[in-house]
This record gives structure tokens, sequence and C-alpha cells, in this order.
């Protein structure tokens, strides 16, 4: 326990404050943006789901319009990120997209540039991998066309940081729990795998997409994330929604999805495991 106290510390002293040019481009894109926390206004304006509903990321609506333009203006994003909280959609943050050629990334907006990633590779290549933000290195040192991408969580804090590719404080927002700072990307995992939709449901398409199991397989090492992420969705249930999470109960999270992956890892075949254990290495 700490150790995790210690971890989250150095964590909340190392994310940095917004600028003051940061600042003012929150505030521009909240307001372009405070009229699609009604999707149904996102959808007359032309956006539309693309891809599956990620752990630590949402849903992403597209507008292919601003997409094609590659304009980076902070009040009109490319891309809007859904989630279900408390039964509803929710807006949580937004992207911003534009084509690249070399391994510059994009100017135009007051983002770091370590925080762009680049998509190079069909949805599904891109979509179903274990840390999304592992893109950025695995595109770094490519040349030619490729889309780089920079989130903006404007709507939805992410303790981790502004422009951090995934938030997952998500998870716990879609189960109605307060966030704590220091969260890991296991705990986030773990914790999602008591979601459905955007949690366990997403792993067990990536076991299917990137490990390519038979049937039979499949439904077995599917069986593995569902039965821990019922345990996990039970004992969350019996606590009081808005309730803030202790560094124990993170670090129960992160200890949940490591057993669990093992297990997976453990339970299959030797050619589905080699595909999945490669995952932790993006």
């Amino acid at each position: 326990m700490a150790r995790t106290l210690w971890a989250a510390a150095v964590l909340s002293l190392t994310v940095p404050l917004p600028t003051l040019a940061q600042t003012g481009f929150v505030a521009a894109a909240r307001a372009g943006t405070a009229r699609y926390r009604d999707r149904e206004v996102a959808v007359a304006d032309g956006y539309r789901p693309v891809g599956p509903d990620f752990p630590g990321m949402g849903e992403h609506w597209i507008n292919p319009f601003l997409l094609v333009t590659g304009e980076l203006d902070p009040a009109r994003p490319p891309v809007l990120e859904y989630a279900d909280i408390g039964g509803r959609p929710a807006l949580v943050g937004v992207a911003y997209a534009a084509l690249v050629t070399d391994t510059a990334m994009p100017g135009g907006l007051p983002v770091p540039p370590e925080a762009w990633h680049t998509h190079a590779g069909k949805v599904d290549e891109e979509s179903f991998i274990l840390a999304h933000a592992g893109v950025h290195a695995a595109h770094q040192h490519l040349f030619g066309p490729r889309v780089a991408v920079v989130h903006a969580w404007i709507w939805l804090d992410n303790p981790a940081g502004l422009f951090e590719t995934d938030n997952w404080a998500l998870p716990f927002a879609r189960l109605g729990l307060v966030a704590p700072t220091g969260i890991s990307a296991d705990a986030g995992r773990g914790l999602s795998l008591a979601v459905g939709g955007g949690g366990a449901r997403y792993f067990a398409t990536l076991i299917r997409i990137s490990g390519r199991p038979d049937s039979a397989e499949q439904a077995r090492l599917a069986v593995i994330l569902d039965s821990a992420g019922a345990a996990l969705a039970a004992r969350v249930r019996s606590g009081a929604s808005g309730a803030a999470v202790s560094a124990d109960q993170v670090e129960s999270f992160a200890a949940l999805w490591r057993r669990s992956w093992a297990l997976v890892l453990r339970a299959a075949s030797p050619a589905v495991r080699e595909r999945l254990a490669a995952l932790d290495a993006r």
C-alpha cells in the first residue's frame, strides 16, 4: 500500500499544470462542443461511430468532413468520445487528427509533440491492442502517410493529464465511482472488466481478433474474464455510488487484471498464447 500511495503522490507532482494557452484551448473546445453533450445533435451534425467502445477512451464518433479537411480548430474537433455513464451516453472527451508523412507531429494546437500518436493500419488492427497509446511507438519510425491523433479530456478529467491517450478514470465514472489519482493502466483494465460493453466485451473481442482462437477456445478464454468481471461487479455494486475508492482497492483492481490475464495466457493454446503475449510488448 505504501508503494501505491507513493506512486500516486509522484504522479500528482509530475502531471504538469495546464499552460495559459492550454487553458484557453480547453475553454474553446468546451464552448464548441457543449451542444454535443446531446448525442442527437452530434448525429445531426454528421458525427458517426467508428470502432469499438474502448475501456479507457469510450466510443469514437467521427465527422468525416472535419477529418478530411485536416483543420485543427479547438472548437471543431473531428472526433467526439462518448461513454455510457449512468445509463446514458455522455461526452467525455474529444480528439483531433491530421495527416502526416514523416516523424514531425502537427502544430497549431498547444499540445506537447509526445502527446500525439499515429495510426497507419486498419481499424481492427489498431482498435484491438492492449495499450492503445503504444501505437505511437510502433509507427514513430515510419515515413509515409499516417493519421496523427491527439486526445483531449475536456469533459472528464484524466488524472494522468489532459492530453494522455487513455483515461483510466473512465471505468470508475461508468460505475459511479470517484477516481483517485495514480491510477495505473492495470487498475483501469481490471475495473473495466466489471463494466460490460466498455470492458469485458472489448477484451473478449481483443482475444478473438488478436489471438485468433477457434470458437471453442474463444468461449473458454472469454469465460475467464467474464467470471472475474462478474465477481468484481458484485463487489462494486455493494458499495455506495459516488464513493471514493481507496488505494488498496485500486491495487486490488490491478491485481485482478494481472491475475486474470495470466490465466488467459495460461489457458490459451500455444499459437494463441504467443499472439496475445505479443500485445504486452506494444
